[in-house]
């Protein structure tokens, strides 16, 4: 058994942890003092991330995609307190998405890639065709929702794919939806024009969320007429965003935090295979981009963002510093929310009986410096070296 101290996130008490057999075995106060190298050391449920494109040089929709490659993502994120995420596919033609799963679906049989992914994201392709809203998605693969193809690429994912961000506004969607719903599938609206009626009609259907509220929409729209207003409205829609400084205007952040409350927000990084590398100018997705020394990624030419390059624990801390809200709050918009939208029961907070996915952090002027991020019980990374302890 190993017992972990710390500050608890949540109510600031000081804890002890024991962890038995890869789960939380017992959690309790304790009085004696507790010494983290001068700082204050807090413990939290480790981060979940809904939105990783790839990382370091890695992209999910790789032809080759191998268990190395997947061990460089994990490696990398873990040094970043994020325990589990959804390796997200954005549009494609159906020959790569259905190469994109069946990768995704072999290099999962590996044990330690199996720990950190419990289902993948296909953002697109039945999204919307017109400039802004697509974003950076290419314009000949965007196509109608169609539930044939997406049962076969499902097939490939071995019926892995739990979320899909498509566009209500597109014909069958509805219908569509409505057969997502029937098989356990979290459906996301996302860079959609859909007006009010439309929305409303998709969350009827059964859409409960939102993929990157404020992003993936023209840069210029109609002050009523726009799609904000209903997704902001709807209290059954939960919302991600991302608050990594560039995405969404500080403001934009507290009206969001606002409406939605703390609750009904889920913290994204969107993260591509340009996350972790150096400034400069690349070829993504068939685009040139721009790699800013900020970690802005911009496509310029078509004057829209390219993803993020910044991860999570940026998003917690930015949070925090946009809205005033608490470290509990901003911890559980990327922790305890997603599990709650996708049904991880055995992770997300600290409880009694949960999986061990903790994180150990002190707090910095840039945020959340992770000390020791801790999965199924199994210490994954530690002191901010390179050397990781895999263990499976």
């Amino acid at each position: 058994m190993e017992r972990i101290e710390g500050i608890l996130y949540s109510d600031n008490h000081l804890v002890a942890i024991d962890i038995e057999n890869g789960l939380i075995h017992k959690i309790e106060q304790i009085d004696h003092s507790f010494h983290g190298n001068g700082k204050k050391v807090y413990i939290a449920p480790a981060l979940i991330d809904n939105q990783v494109n790839g990382y370091r040089g890695v992209e999910f929709s790789f032809p080759g995609l191998s268990v190395s490659d997947m061990h460089k993502v994990i490696y990398g994120i873990h040094k970043k307190g994020i325990a589990t995420f959804l390796p997200t596919v954005i549009t494609a033609s159906q020959e790569s998405l259905m190469r994109s799963f069946a990768n995704l679906s072999s290099v999962l049989k590996d044990s330690y890639v199996a720990v950190a992914v419990p289902g993948f994201h296909l953002e697109g392709p039945y999204i919307s065709p017109e400039p802004g809203y697509r974003g950076v998605h290419t314009l000949e693969d965007i196509r109608r929702p169609d539930w044939d193809e997406f049962q076969r690429l499902n097939e490939q994912a071995q019926g892995r794919i739990i979320q899909i961000t498509l566009a209500p506004e597109l014909d069958g969607a509805e219908e569509f939806i409505k057969n997502c719903v029937k098989n356990n599938i979290i459906v996301s609206l996302g860079h959609h024009n859909a007006n009010a009626e439309e929305i409303k009609r998709a969350v009827d259907a059964g859409a409960k969320t939102v993929t990157h509220l404020g992003n993936g929409c023209a840069n210029l729209i109609n002050r009523f007429d726009n799609p904000f207003w209903m997704q902001l409205a709807d209290e059954r829609l939960m919302s991600s965003i991302i608050v990594d400084g560039f995405h969404l205007p500080p403001e934009l952040v507290q009206v969001f935090y606002k409406v939605k409350g703390s609750e009904n927000l889920i913290l994204t990084s969107d993260m591509t295979m340009l996350s972790g590398m150096p400034p400069g100018k690349y070829k993504w997705n068939g685009q040139e981009v721009v790699l800013t020394e900020e970690g802005m990624i911009r496509n310029y030419e078509d004057n829209v963002f390219a993803g993020a390059s910044l991860t999570l624990e940026r998003d917690v801390a930015n949070m925090m510093r946009f809205t005033g809200c608490g470290l509990s709050e901003a911890i559980d918009m990327a922790s305890k929310n997603p599990a709650k939208l996708y049904g991880f029961e055995d992770r997300g907070t600290l409880d009694v009986g949960k999986r061990a996915d903790l994180i150990l952090f002190s707090m910095n002027d840039d945020g959340l410096n992770i000390n020791k991020t801790i999965v199924a019980g199994e210490v994954v990374y530690k002191n901010e070296k390179l050397n990781y302890e895999v263990v499976v």
